[in-house]
């Protein structure tokens, strides 16, 4: 299975029943890709349906947890129950194997004593193995192993294990539904070891509620084995039980939206892998015959590792992208993505700082008219202007133009790798064809890419090659040299340090920008169009010490809906593996994660639900740049998941990992407020419906952070959250 990291803060003071406590559920519900605590209680439940072989999986887990707590085993491993669920399957298959031999009682325990202990050591060793060799967990192989071993010993001391015969029952078989719903309930049913249609059916509806995109998906996979079986000449009604239909569900799950965030191409490797599945399956029942064992789920854990391991060693995603967050249900996952892929549409790409202090006009963009075409699409031409026009007087001499002679910076830190210097301007209207480029300076980047700035003034030059730049350090002055008409500044990215080298996408970062109709706005990163101004941001201090100060400790509020009826909601602020923020609502188990990057603060995945203040803070608060400039707005997009209606939720979560996420577009304004505090207000760009927040004001001070919290809804409700108490 895959490990499941915790999402909690560092839980090193807990007791070996605190422990325990996190970790049996987690133990089951880890056998459906899952971290949902109330899925695995779901499911222990559901094994306990026939007790003495649900006691058996829960003398497993407890055993097991005992050991690795005695042995002073990884405990964070315990608490997630990573290490426990294999145990626990080890186990069952001993209560298995009871009901068909029935054991005397000292031989059971002695059993259940051993395969415990033997399928904990296992599952350590083999996910010890397996992840320094091929990268991947074990999956649930120690524990089919470990049954195999339990298969052998009890065919030499009592014969083949036949369960015995089951008296029918209209309730737990289920007769009266259509057996491709009776298979495939048993096959959901069988990984509990309850292969029988109502406690399949339990589970099924227990993954519905917690994942419908993986019951989907593991229906689909059921229907695509099932298929496949019939096709090879299986008969349809002993089909799923000849290789154990579990097996597909599973490789369904595991390969369409447990290690891959759902897509069409997750759906088509999880079909392809469920058709290797069974044709396998097939072949390893016929093997495993003449030693009275079934495949169990041999050839799932066989299939899956031989396709994970293979695509661990591509070079980029492509169209299957691996979970950020290992564990979070299947829609989560693929909501984080799609939403960061939105909101950060340039994140790959390289990013440079403005080459200039002052405001400037794009006179030439991307694939622009002129001379941005073919291999050189990707540039960018900035001139600038003063009371609607470029140059002052006639505009005959170098000097009328505004641009002439102002500073030309590093956009990036790095390493100068060539120079030309000792081209002549050319006068106004005139051009340089032989020497293209004109005097230009080409860097290579700390991040491995080359940025050219060309067309610069004669003798203007003041570094040297080799020498090394930091980001905003003065290289020349801008001039009319080379293909240059009039004088203006040419930046671009390129493939390699030559003259005349095929030009990369890359995007500006952290500029202001001015269009021929609307006011300043803030981008965090873009490729601006001809026509727009833009200018560097100036920094503000103070709102960046404020943000990047926040206290960790409790924050408590008071929140007061439009009825005058009121809650208290404590707020946990601590930092997490990578020194991000890290905000947990105590009452809702909401969370959101904050950082700091280049002068912008943002709001990163927030997971919960929408009653949460947490969910206004997140959607608030979701970008703000640290500068001084109180007339600026920005966007930014956020994903409405957790302000949607019930009715909706379930269907919109469906088929949002093929159609894309749906997403609220806030436009954001700061406001200076008394006492040193600043008041960041954002309002709904669009339709909304009710539920969705039409206007939202978050007040910061500083050291104490949120001290304040109003949102206005489009049914004209209202909430509001006041900081009383920090600690």
């Amino acid at each position: 299975m895959i490990f499941i990291p915790e999402r909690e803060a560092p839980l090193t003071a807990l007791t070996f029943a605190q422990s325990l406590w996190r970790g049996l559920p987690r133990a089951y519900a880890i056998l459906f890709f899952s971290s949902n605590v109330r899925f695995g209680w779901w499911l222990l439940s559901v094994g306990l349906i026939q007790p003495v072989l649900g006691l058996c999986g829960l003398f497993g887990v407890v055993s097991s947890a005992a050991l690795a707590w005695c042995l002073g085993f990884d405990r964070v491993l315990l608490r997630t129950g990573f290490s426990l669920f294999n145990p626990m399957l080890t186990c069952l298959t001993v209560g298995w194997l009871h009901h068909c031999h029935h054991f005397e009682w000292p031989v059971l325990a002695l059993l259940l004593a051993t395969a415990a202990a033997a399928g904990f050591f296992l599952s350590a060793g083999m996910n010890a193995w397996s992840g320094i060799h091929f990268g991947i967990s074990a999956h649930s192989l120690p524990a089919v192993l470990g049954a195999y071993l339990l298969y052998l010993v009890s065919h030499a001391l009592y014969g083949p294990a036949i369960p015995p015969p089951q008296e029918a029952s209209v309730w737990m078989d289920m007769p009266f539904l259509p057996p491709l719903w009776q298979g495939l309930f048993q096959a959901f049913g069988s990984m509990a070891f309850q292969a029988r249609a109502l406690p399949g059916l339990l589970v099924f509806i227990g993954l519905a509620c917690t994942s419908p995109l993986a019951t989907l998906v593991g229906t689909a996979a059921y229907a695509t084995g099932l298929a496949v079986l019939v096709q090879l000449g299986v008969a349809a009604e002993s089909a799923g039980l000849l290789v154990g239909g579990y097996n597909f569900v599973l490789c369904g799950i595991a390969l369409g939206t447990a290690y891959y965030i759902a897509s069409g191409a997750t759906i088509l490797l999880a079909l392809f892998g469920t058709v290797i599945c069974a044709i396998s399956g097939v072949a390893l029942s016929a093997a495993l015959q003449y030693f009275s064992m079934p495949p169990s789920a041999l050839p799932y854990n066989l299939v899956l590792l031989a396709l994970l391991y293979p695509l661990r060693q591509r070079f980029s995603a492509g169209a299957l992208v691996p979970s950020p967050a290992p564990g979070a249900m299947p829609e989560e996952a693929a909501r984080i993505v799609l939403v960061q892929a939105r909101r950060f549409p340039d994140l790959h790409k390289p990013a440079l700082a403005l080459p200039f202090d002052g405001p400037r006009l794009v006179t030439q963009g991307f694939t622009g008219p002129l001379t941005h075409r073919g291999r050189w699409q990707h540039a960018l031409d900035f001139e600038m202007e003063e009371r609607g026009s470029r140059h002052s007087g006639s505009g005959d001499s170098l000097v009328d133009y505004h641009i002439f002679d102002t500073p030309v910076l590093a956009p990036v830190p790095g390493y100068v790798v060539h120079i030309a210097d000792d081209v002549p301007d050319n006068f106004p209207g005139q051009n340089n064809p032989d020497r293209n480029w004109g005097n230009c300076i080409i860097l290579y980047a700390d991040a491995g890419y080359y940025v050219m700035a060309a067309h610069l003034k004669a003798g203007s030059v003041t570094v040297r090659a080799g020498q090394r730049v930091a980001a905003g350090e003065e290289l020349a002055r801008c001039g009319n040299s080379g293909r240059s008409p009039v004088p203006h500044l040419h930046l671009q990215i390129q493939g390699n340090g030559y003259y005349g080298a095929s030009t990369l996408p890359f995007c500006l970062k952290n500029y202001i920008e001015t269009g021929t109709d609307s006011g300043p706005v803030f981008q965090t990163s873009g490729v601006p169009l001809a026509g727009f101004t833009i200018r560097p941001a100036p920094r503000h201090a103070a709102l960046a010490e404020m943000l990047g100060g926040l206290l960790p400790g409790e924050y408590r509020y008071r929140v007061t809906d439009h009825r005058d009826r009121s809650r208290e909601e404590t707020v946990i602020l601590d930092f997490d593996e990578w020194g991000r923020y890290r905000f947990r609502s105590r009452r809702y188990g909401a969370q959101v994660t904050a950082f700091i990057n280049d002068g912008v603060f943002y709001m990163g995945d927030y997971t919960g639900p929408g009653q949460s203040v947490l969910a206004l803070i997140a959607a608030g608060m979701a970008r703000i740049p640290c500068i001084d400039v109180p007339e600026v707005t920005w966007i930014d997009r956020v994903s409405s998941a957790p302000f949607r209606s019930p009715s909706l939720a379930w269907g919109l979560d469906l088929i949002e990992p093929f159609f894309g996420p749906f997403l609220m577009s806030l436009r954001y304004r700061m406001e200076a407020e008394h006492g040193g505090g600043v008041a960041i207000h954002s309002t709904l760009i669009g339709p909304s419906d009710g539920s969705t927040p039409a206007a939202i004001t978050c007040g910061l001070q500083s050291r104490r952070g949120v001290v304040r919290v109003e949102a206005r809804f489009h049914n004209d409700h209202t909430l509001k959250a006041v900081q009383t108490d920090f600690k």
